[in-house]
């Protein structure tokens, strides 16, 4: 009986009977059936969750093998590869845990959309509370320490408790964050808000359907391009949003003329705020622009900085 279970099947599958005492004792196991059959070296954890693994006989970073092993009630672990098709499981008293592959896939599925419905509950009560926060503000004042001094104008902002108040809308309209800045410019976005996507607009009471857009990586940047072209300006936050906003805008408004307005991190490696912009500018078939460094030991790295730069001077 022990042999004709040992045997492997046309299926690639193998059923495998270990005793188990301990906790220690079973994870001990489990490594070693994993090595064993697959040749990888792990200590499995034991949350019923499918961990992937690389498989030694490919390349680093294939993640080929997996795994899911269960430490509560009777231990147990269910692993492969993917590559070569091969599943074995093996748990205490020979009983067999046996997941197929069409129940680690409808597992796997199951358990993104329940993240993705609690993601998008939690995004809909952080927009509610947005809207909230919206309405029970004040027009900003040209005043705040901020806007002094970054010499801004209003635009469109509010304030609450000495925080200024960017909204931030998705693509149809709809207030989904508010980006709030404190008289220091520390900045702090709503938790569980979107951003990806999304933007706070600068310069006009809607998106404009055609015509030129630029779009800029912070609201101070985007303020500073509006004040200097008069045309309407949108801050995607931070350099990663870039170019999920522009093709997103692109998308629902082709006749937009896109034009990037790219933060110049030149004293940083790589230039994050170029590199992101010249992305974003290909991805849409855009303009891109970028200010240009006061000098050798020039520290300004957006539009704004450099507008009161030469202010200063």
């Amino acid at each position: 009986m022990d042999k004709k279970i040992g045997q492997p099947k046309a299926s690639h599958k193998r059923f495998l009977a270990h005793n188990f005492t301990t906790t220690h004792h079973a994870i001990d196991k489990l490594s070693e059936a994993i090595f064993r059959h697959l040749g990888v070296l792990i200590a499995p954890i034991g949350d019923g969750e499918i961990h992937r693994v690389d498989d030694p006989n490919g390349k680093p970073g294939n993640l080929a093998c997996w795994y899911v092993c269960h430490l509560d009630g009777v231990p147990s672990c269910t692993f492969g590869n993917w590559r070569t098709g091969e599943r074995y499981s093996v748990s205490a008293g020979g009983i067999s845990c046996e997941i197929t592959a069409r129940e680690l896939r409808a597992e796997s599925i199951a358990r993104d959309h329940r993240r993705k419905t609690v993601l998008l509950s939690a995004q809909a009560q952080t927009a509610r509370r947005a809207q909230s926060l919206w309405e029970s503000s004040e027009p900003a004042s040209a005043l705040h320490p901020y806007l002094t001094r970054k010499q801004l104008p209003v635009l469109s902002i509010r304030v609450m408790g000495g925080w200024l108040l960017m909204p931030m809308w998705d693509i149809a309209g709809t207030l989904v964050n508010i980006q709030r800045i404190d008289n220091s410019g520390n900045k702090r976005f709503l938790k569980d808000g979107r951003i990806t996507g999304c933007f706070s607009l600068v310069g006009a009471a809607s998106l404009p359907t055609s015509g030129r857009l630029y779009v800029a990586e912070g609201w101070a940047t985007a303020a500073t391009v509006y004040a200097q072209t008069r045309l309407p300006a949108v801050a995607a936050m931070n350099a990663g949003n870039l170019k999920p906003v522009a093709m997103a805008l692109q998308q629902r408004y082709p006749e937009l003329d896109l034009i990037l307005a790219a933060d110049n991190d030149h004293r940083t490696p790589g230039n994050p705020g170029i590199t992101k912009a010249t992305e974003a500018a290909q991805a849409v078939g855009g303009g891109l622009v970028w200010p240009q460094s006061c000098g050798d030991d020039c520290t300004c790295t957006d539009f704004n900085d450099v507008a009161n730069c030469r202010r200063a001077s």
